[in-house]
């Protein structure tokens, strides 16, 4: 791709100016994105994957420490010699004045017996400048929906983004980073939130509210504003508000939620009364009892009427992921395929997906998680922006016992949804 902007020019001779990244930084990655396989066999024989030193342990515990180089690893049961993980991470830099996301793949290889092997590709580069414009320079993509479909022996040049760079940059960044002084000024500074590394830097600079939150190390809020843009316009002022009365928020899926409702009840948004309760929980499932009470006698009619004049661009934006299903032996996950399916759904689970009108979300996709028996576990909220779960509920906004589980599952079939979007 050739530059054509001032912009794409400038990015295109500082890309080729970068220099490898320190060793200590593929270090920490093998040190902190892995669990480092200890092989035991039947005879309590093990193994360490880290040093290849032998020991015997028949402890009934997940992990053990190894005698000789001291690394705590994670018991693998198992008679195979050989054990290969890969995982990507990024490294946040700075070079003539342009902020970059570095992205790498590292690759782990522990055999039996031998030290643990290790190596690392740069995958891709996102550039921001200090007005906020971006662009990319990437390895060149194979045919193939799946995130590793890369040329690896291609050169990183000017590339147009696409989703997948965008997933594999919202990975875990060295602690250590780089920020330009524009960052630096709107709040960048020591941890970070966790949250896409490269949509918060953007966002830090094209948007003062999310610099207010940074500075004001609201980290939690942060995370959830940025995964749910549409949700910061709604609940801004209250927001604001709730701060300057000292409010904690510990749920901000849930008190958004609570705004919503709020104003569908008549209420003023901009009440501290209102907006900050001592429970929240309990003050979201009132005025959820409230809103639904008032609207009992012409739900079935007038808000089902209401509700489907949006149903032509339902139908456009999601038809695409009707008929997904994912399952294991115990649950099957499906995507609600209708305007009644998101009310039946609300109604059953006692929750607002479908008061609060998540069926009009076009960067969201709601599931539904039952059992083997067709009873319902969960309600999944799937982000079509970030492809991964940003909430999932049981009855009640309460977490069930499958939780993790089921947000396990849902996420390890991202792809089918990415696929599913590609198709379209």
């Amino acid at each position: 791709m050739k530059a054509r902007t001032s912009f794409e020019k400038q990015v295109a001779a500082s890309n080729v100016r970068l220099t490898a990244i320190d060793p200590k930084v593929t270090e920490w990655g093998v040190k902190n994105l892995f669990n480092h396989p200890a092989f035991r066999v039947p005879s309590g024989l093990t193994t360490c994957g880290d040093c290849g030193h032998k020991f015997r342990h028949e402890g009934k515990g997940k992990y053990v420490v190894c005698p000789h180089c001291g690394h705590r690893l994670m018991i693998k049961d198992t008679l195979n010699r050989t054990h290969k993980e890969s995982t990507y991470f990024a490294v946040l830099d700075t070079i003539d004045g342009l902020q970059v996301e570095r992205v790498f793949i590292l690759t782990v290889e522990f055999k039996k017996s031998q030290p643990l092997n290790f190596y690392n590709v740069e995958v891709c580069r996102l550039w921001l400048n200090a007005k906020g414009q971006t662009a990319l320079t990437s390895k060149a993509r194979t045919i193939g929906y799946y995130r590793d479909c890369f040329n690896w022996g291609s050169e990183i040049e000017l590339r147009n983004m696409s989703d997948v760079h965008h997933i594999i940059a919202n990975t875990w960044h060295y602690p250590r980073y780089k920020a330009i002084p524009e960052l630096r000024r709107n709040g960048m500074k020591g941890a970070l939130p966790d949250c896409h590394p490269f949509e918060l830097m953007k966002a830090l600079l094209t948007d003062t509210r999310i610099e207010t939150l940074m500075k004001a190390g609201n980290h939690r809020a942060v995370k959830y504003f940025l995964s749910n843009k549409s949700m910061l316009d709604k609940c801004w002022n209250s927001h604001k508000i709730a701060m300057r009365n000292g409010y904690q928020i510990k749920d901000y899926g849930l008190w958004c939620d609570l705004i919503k409702l709020l104003d569908k009840a008549g209420k003023d948004t901009r009440n501290a009364k209102y907006i900050c309760p001592v429970n929240l929980k309990v003050a979201h499932d009132l005025w959820l009892d409230k809103v639904t009470s008032a609207d009992e006698k012409r739900r079935k009619s007038e808000e089902l009427a209401k509700a489907k004049k949006e149903e032509k661009r339902f139908y456009q934006t999601k038809s695409c992921f009707f008929g997904i299903v994912i399952r294991d032996k115990d649950i099957e996950v499906s995507v609600l395929d209708s305007i009644e399916a998101y009310q039946n759904e609300g109604e059953a689970m006692h929750h607002c997906v479908f008061k609060c009108n998540y069926y009009s979300r076009e960067d969201s996709l709601i599931l539904s998680a039952h059992d083997k028996d067709g009873n319902r576990i969960e309600t999944v909220e799937f982000s079509l922006t970030e492809n991964k779960v940003i909430q999932s509920r049981g009855v009640c906004n309460t977490n069930t016992e499958l939780h993790d589980r089921i947000v396990k599952l849902v996420n390890a079939n991202a792809h089918r949804f990415i696929k599913a979007r590609a198709s379209a």
